[in-house]
This record gives structure tokens, C-alpha cells and sequence, in this order.
């Protein structure tokens, strides 16, 4: 819980219980009175949620409790604090299971900022919009390396991206200063786009974007409209996720309708991810913009999640800006065969310690799939070489923020390994792999004796 969360439960449970004893009349006013003036400040400094609502609740309730002991109506008093101190308790109990949880701290030399903009590419027609002839827009967020500021530190989602349950995510703060002054020493700097997975969301893996950007990379995250779960625009439209489900749950679906979709979505996330990296160099070139000669988009890296490390695949070799891919976790989807010589490849595998999720077979269809793309991913790795990365007793979902949602696995749906471990692992080795394949140089953690974790194997497939 965060402090002035801690301070209202504290003052309102303490007044809860000296309406109990009956003889603090003076204290429990004054610890009334104080949570009361409190409970403003928290909203505007810390900004509420609904895991407190309770104990917002039992504010009300021991005012109420307070007036009966006032009017000498000593059950009615009893009964009442008794209520407060429930809904305290509910309150401290929704905050423990799902709490507003901390980004770990990014480890680079660079503060890190980061700005939310909208592209429109008039020069592609949106087909999954209800209007004809509407144009492709996409909201990206960047991450990047910035000057000491005193900006506030950015929210990690805005709320008009959230729903009910995870309205709470738009006042978790992150370590970043919401559009801070671009860093000058050793610009430009160098672009890593990142793809969310299937029906996700651009801030999935913010506790590795910003990790990025503090060691001087720009982190550009792609929301892929229409496929993200939510999309805020500038102008108040917010767009659902509206592509099929086929590709997340494929047992349902057939192996060919499954290709179709994935096929059709990937090459719209080329795209994007094309128009994107155009948009930036103009940037680059605006003369006057923040963002004047700071961007390097000629020397790119890519990384997704799930289906997003598929489209970084297919973009890294699509377009020669983008020099080196990540794929955490998710089958290629056929894009790895368009791969060649000199386009260095990092595949991340969650591994329960049973099967690893290419390997799973619980129904036809995901036999199917994944045992031609595991042959896909073993072939090119033959042929052009790569990195594998295996991470033993993470789960799927643990290669994002997920982890981070609950101290209980049952609601973080996490693996056995803790989150601060998952992160650090994932952390050391995506950014040792972008210094290697971008900068040149030689992270020791890459190398072969090398295994500062028990959890992870790595390892490196020769090139023919």
C-alpha cells in the first residue's frame, strides 16, 4: 500500500476502535477530522482506486458511527464501527492481492522519458474500420533517453484505456517523466520497435522498454489498431479489439482459417511497423522538433510479444533499417522463412519444466501449428545461426508485466519463478543481444561459459 493509503486505513481504524472502547471521544474525532482532510490529498497526489473503495467506505461509516455515539445510541455505535473495520479490512485486502504495483528500476545511465503521439498513414486504407476509405492510425508511445527533469512521472496507462477492473492501472506511476526533455549526449540514438502480443497493448512490457531506453536506445511501442485491446485517439474515439480470436485460442479454429488470419494481420503489422520507422526519420529531419537529429531509425532493432515477436521477425526481413530481431515466446507464424543471412534472431521460450509451449500438443490444430513452426524456427537456426534463450519455470504471460499484477500466481496467472527474477533475466539478456547485433559490442553475458542465471540456457547456433 502505498503511504497516504496506509495513513487513511491507519486513521479510520484507529477511530473504528475508539468508538469501540467509548472513551476516546475527543481522539476519535480528531482521527476522524484528519482523515477526512486526508482522503482529498490522497486522491490528488496518489489518485484513488477501486481496491480502496472499502476503506473510502468506512470513512463514511465511522462519521456515522461517531454521530450515534454522539446521540448515545451505544449498539447502534458498536455495530456500526464493527462495519468500518470490515470495510477496512476488505479495503487492505483488495490492496494486498492486487496492488499498485512498482516497475522495477531501470539500471542505465539515461533518466527515461517518454511521449504518447499519433500517425495517420493516408496511404493506407483501414480494413477493419466500419467507414470505407478511412486511413490507418495508429498511437505509438516512445521511451528514450532524457535530460533531469522534474516532469511528473507518466501514468503506465491513461484511463480511457482501461476498463472497470483495470481502471486501478491509471494511477500506477512508472518510471518515467511524462514527455521530458530529449537527451543530447551521444544522440541520435538508436530505435528498437516493439509489437504487444495478440489483443494486447503497447505498455505490456514496460518494465523492459524502460529498461531499454535507459541505456540510451528509443523504444518505439506500437499500438496495432484494431487488434489492441484499446486504442485511445486524440479526437475521444476509443477502439476495441476486433480481430478474430482464432490465432490466440487455434484449438478452436482450423489450421487453414488460422494461417489466413495471422497471414493478413502480420502483413498489417509490417506495415505499421514500416510506417512507423518512415515517420520517425521525418521527425529526425524537423528542423525545430524535440526529436531534431536525436533518432537513428537507419540502425533498428525489432521486438513483439507472443504474435508481436512474429511480426518483428517478418520485419526484420522486410526492410533493411531493421537489423537484428527478438520473438519472446510466440510462434512465427510462417515469417521466419522469409529470414536470410545476417539478420541476427533472439527466441525466448518459456519452459514450465514439462513441455515448452512449442512442443504442446492438447489439441490437432495446435499440433499442427506448432510442430511446423517449431521445424520452421529449427531450420532457419540451422541455416543462418541465432540465439535460444530458454527460461525455466516461466509461463507465457510472465514475459510481459503480468507477473507484476499480484503477489498470488492464482491471479498473476504467473510461473514459479518471482517476478523481480523473470524481469531480470529478460532484461540482461534483450539488452546484451541489442548491444551485440547494434552497437558491436561483446556482452559477457552472451558468451558461452557465462550463466550469472541457473534458470536460463542460452544458446548460440552457429551460421552456416
Amino acid at each position: 500500500m502505498r503511504p497516504l493509503e496506509f495513513f487513511l486505513v491507519a486513521l479510520t481504524a484507529g477511530a473504528a476502535i475508539g468508538l469501540l472502547i467509548g472513551h476516546w471521544k475527543r481522539i476519535v474525532s480528531a482521527l476522524v477530522a484528519v482523515a477526512l482532510l486526508a482522503l482529498p490529498v490522497h486522491a490528488i497526489i496518489e489518485g484513488m482506486h477501486w481496491q480502496m473503495v472499502p476503506a473510502y467506505v468506512a470513512i463514511g461509516v465511522v462519521c456515522l458511527a461517531r454521530w450515534m455515539q454522539h446521540k448515545r445510541q451505544r449498539r447502534a455505535t458498536i455495530i456500526t464501527a464493527c462495519s468500518a473495520l470490515l470495510f477496512v479490512a476488505l479495503g487492505v485486502t483488495f490492496s494486498i492481492l492486487m496492488p499498485i504495483f512498482h516497475l522495477p528500476t531501470p539500471t542505465g545511465r539515461y533518466p527515461v522519458g517518454t511521449s504518447i503521439l499519433y500517425f495517420k498513414d493516408s496511404a493506407r486504407s483501414e480494413d477493419a474500420a466500419s467507414g470505407k476509405g478511412s486511413a490507418r492510425e495508429l498511437m505509438v508511445q516512445i521511451w528514450y533517453p532524457a535530460q533531469p527533469s522534474h516532469n511528473r512521472l507518466a501514468r503506465y496507462r491513461l484511463l480511457k484505456e482501461t476498463s472497470l477492473l483495470s481502471s486501478y492501472l491509471s494511477v500506477v506511476r512508472t518510471n518515467s517523466r511524462q514527455d521530458a526533455p530529449l537527451a543530447t549526449e551521444n544522440a541520435p540514438f538508436q530505435v528498437i520497435l516493439f509489437n504487444h502480443g495478440w489483443n494486447g497493448m503497447r505498455t505490456s512490457d514496460t518494465f523492459l522498454t524502460e529498461e531499454l531506453a535507459s541505456h540510451g536506445y528509443i523504444v518505439v511501442s506500437i499500438d496495432h489498431t484494431y487488434n489492441a485491446r484499446q486504442v485511445a485517439f486524440p479526437d475521444g474515439r476509443v477502439i476495441q479489439a476486433d480481430a478474430p480470436n482464432d490465432v490466440n485460442a487455434p484449438e478452436t479454429s482450423t489450421p487453414d482459417r488460422v494461417k489466413a488470419i495471422w497471414n493478413k494481420e502480420m502483413a498489417k503489422w509490417v506495415a505499421d511497423q514500416r510506417f512507423v520507422l518512415d515517420r520517425l526519420q521525418q521527425m529526425n529531419l524537423t528542423a525545430g522538433s524535440p526529436w531534431f537529429r536525436r533518432i537513428n531509425a537507419k540502425s533498428t532493432g525489432s521486438i513483439g510479444f507472443s504474435f508481436g515477436g512474429a511480426a518483428s521477425t517478418a520485419v526484420c526481413a522486410e526492410d533493411e533499417r531493421v537489423r537484428a530481431a527478438v520473438n519472446m515466446d510466440g510462434w512465427f507464424f510462417g515469417a521466419i522463412r522469409q529470414r536470410g543471412r545476417n539478420q541476427p534472431l533472439l527466441y525466448i521460450e518459456s519452459y514450465t519444466g514439462e513441455e515448452s509451449q512449442s512442443n504442446q500438443t492438447n489439441s490437432t490444430v495446435v499440433s499442427i501449428l506448432g510442430s511446423t513452426d517449431l521445424a520452421d524456427l529449427k531450420t532457419s537456426m540451422r541455416s543462418f545461426g541465432g540465439n535460444w534463450l530458454s527460461i525455466n519455470g516461466i509461463v507465457h504471460e510472465d514475459l510481459t508485466d503480468q507477473p507484476l499484477i499480484s503477489p498470488l500466481r492464482i491471479l498473476s496467472h504467473r510461473g514459479t519463478l518471482p517476478a523481480k527474477r523473470i524481469h531480470n533475466i529478460v532484461r540482461s539478456y534483450v539488452l546484451a543481444f541489442f548491444d551485440k547485433t547494434l552497437r558491436g559490442e561483446d556482452p559477457a553475458i552472451l558468451h558461452p561459459n557465462i550463466r550469472p542465471y541457473d534458470e536460463a540456457i542460452f544458446e548460440e547456433w552457429p551460421q552456416r
